[in-house]
């Protein structure tokens, strides 16, 4: 059974009532919980440590801080995601193994050096370089890992693309999308 990280923009939907994908991640939780409500296992729905972080750093530089606001959504991320999704020494591999795909096949050249002693490539090539989020290559790693399907609105290309024929794989959901939610085997 497959589990399923939800990244801070489908919480976003998720939770806010106003934005236009909300009934659509609505009706896909739903329908995933219909899905499983005869399984003997269900699928969970996880929040990352680093969305987590992804969602304080948004209330921290929010222009109009509304603390009430800030606590009922958190209240939300807890009631329906509760306890955070810790990252591990596999998915610290897998971030390895995917950053140096990406860096492989996207830094610029001049930046992609064989010789260079390990000091030197503390930061290669930068996400710029490589047009990646950092954060969305953490959930990648963690989701693959641990063979979670991720589910995210972001298009992440170059990440898709070196993840393409990686085992375990890469599995994305865009609940953005109605009746998309699945429970992959």
């Amino acid at each position: 059974m497959r589990d399923f990280l939800l990244d801070t923009q489908t919480i976003r939907y998720w939770h806010d009532s106003g934005c236009a994908q909300h009934a659509a991640v609505i009706g896909n939780v739903s329908s995933l919980r219909q899905l499983s409500a005869s399984l003997e296992v269900k699928p969970k729905l996880l929040v990352s440590v680093v969305t987590l972080g992804e969602i304080e750093f948004g209330h921290r530089v929010a222009l109009a801080p509304n603390p009430a606001a800030q606590a009922a959504y958190m209240k939300f991320v807890e009631a329906e995601l509760p306890g955070p999704f810790e990252l591990s020494t596999d998915a610290t591999a897998m971030y390895g193994e995917l950053r140096t795909r990406l860096f492989n096949k996207y830094a610029p050249g001049d930046k992609r050096k064989p010789k260079m002693r390990p000091e030197q490539l503390v930061d290669p090539a930068t996400a710029k370089d490589l047009k990646i989020q950092e954060n969305d290559l953490w959930l990648c790693a963690q989701a693959m890992a641990h063979g979670m399907v991720l589910v995210t609105n972001d298009r992440m290309m170059q990440i898709r693309d070196v993840a393409s024929g990686m085992n375990p794989a890469l599995l994305v959901q865009n609940w953005t999308t109605p009746d998309v939610a699945s429970i992959p085997i």
